[in-house]
């Protein structure tokens, strides 16, 4: 599937500049993130997502 839109350059900015931070991440790695993120969020009962989501979070959350 192939997604366009037209986002503020701002948020393309600091986008970008994020991904370039995150040794682990590329842009294709980084909309799968934010849409499931928005998803699951917003009630989206797929449970696939929603391993990926939980996954995603165990793998970024700070370690102490």
């Amino acid at each position: 599937m192939s997604l366009e839109t037209e986002i503020p350059e701002i948020l393309f900015t600091e986008m970008k500049d994020f991904i370039e931070l995150s040794s682990d991440l590329d842009r294709k790695k980084f909309i799968n993130s934010a849409l499931t993120d928005f998803l699951f969020q917003n009630g989206c009962q797929v449970k696939h997502l929603r391993e990926s989501y939980l996954k995603y979070l165990l793998n970024h959350s700070p370690k102490l």
